[in-house]
């Protein structure tokens, strides 16, 4: 019942209909921190979100899971095997066991909630919630979070799963939404199906005939995990993309973003 009283309200009050005017820079190209500044700080944490912030993105990426007691905490993966000095199932770990691991680092992994802590204090920077829990129920969930911290004209859903995708659109439609599915084309085919408002792509399939087609139907089109020069000009200068995700956000001084006419 909660969840239909939450997507109700949004309807009614109509939260998050200026979302889309709040989060792209029209006729510029997003300059993305893909899980903070993954190439420099470990991934998915405060530091690296909080270093890539300091380097001047305009948006951040991060990936969110669900532990066993149902809190939501930012790590990439379904495991904490990769990423922390411990083994085991994030969903089959509860917070406390959480946080007892650290990074190479030395880092904690931080909760949903501390990282919109720090994103309330960022006014000017973009949140890309790459939501990588399977489960339609996490959405009411996570839009009261955005809503909590005041973060509703700043955030893009995305997802890899069509269902989650699927889900975001028919629980509250203004939320603007992306998908980068399992195989890259069919994003748009997806993008489509559900109404979506972006497509998000694995750089070695981003053609100019697939960017054509999404501005063609009206998708902001973006573009990870980039992490060199000569494809980050072709993608910010000649192909004019909406967003380019990179692990290190110093490329981005190091290729200037030319003046151009970027379709809508």
């Amino acid at each position: 019942m909660k969840k239909y009283l939450v997507l109700l309200v949004a309807v009614l009050l109509g939260i998050g209909s200026q979302a889309q005017a709040g989060v792209w820079k029209e006729g510029q190209t997003l300059k993305i921190g893909h899980r903070g500044a993954r190439g420099l700080v470990d991934e998915n944490t405060l530091e690296s979100i909080t270093k890539a912030i300091e380097m001047g993105v305009d948006s951040i990426e991060f990936d969110v899971q669900r532990s066993q007691d149902r809190v939501y905490v930012v790590i990439h993966d379904p495991t904490v095997d990769r990423t922390y000095n411990g083994k085991g199932s994030v969903d089959q770990m509860t917070l406390a066991q959480l946080k007892q691991l650290k990074t190479a680092g030395g880092y904690t992994m931080p909760t949903l909630e501390e990282l919109f802590a720090l994103l309330q204090t960022k006014k000017d920077v973009g949140i890309i919630m790459d939501i990588k829990v399977n489960a339609e129920d996490a959405i009411p969930d996570l839009y009261a979070l955005v809503e909590k911290y005041g973060l509703g004209d700043r955030a893009v859903y995305e997802t890899s799963y069509p269902k989650i995708a699927k889900a975001i659109e028919k629980f509250n439609p203004a939320l603007v939404s992306a998908i980068y599915p399992a195989w890259p084309p069919s994003a748009i085919y997806y993008a489509k199906k559900y109404r979506l408002d972006c497509v998000s792509i694995y750089y070695p399939f981003a053609s100019k005939w697939m960017l054509d087609e999404a501005r063609k139907d009206g998708f902001k089109f973006v573009v990870w995990t980039v992490d060199d020069e000569k494809h980050i000009e072709k993608f910010q200068n000649q192909f004019k993309v909406d967003g380019i995700m990179t692990d290190d956000p110093a490329l981005f001084k190091s290729v200037p973003e030319k003046s151009c006419g970027c379709q809508k």
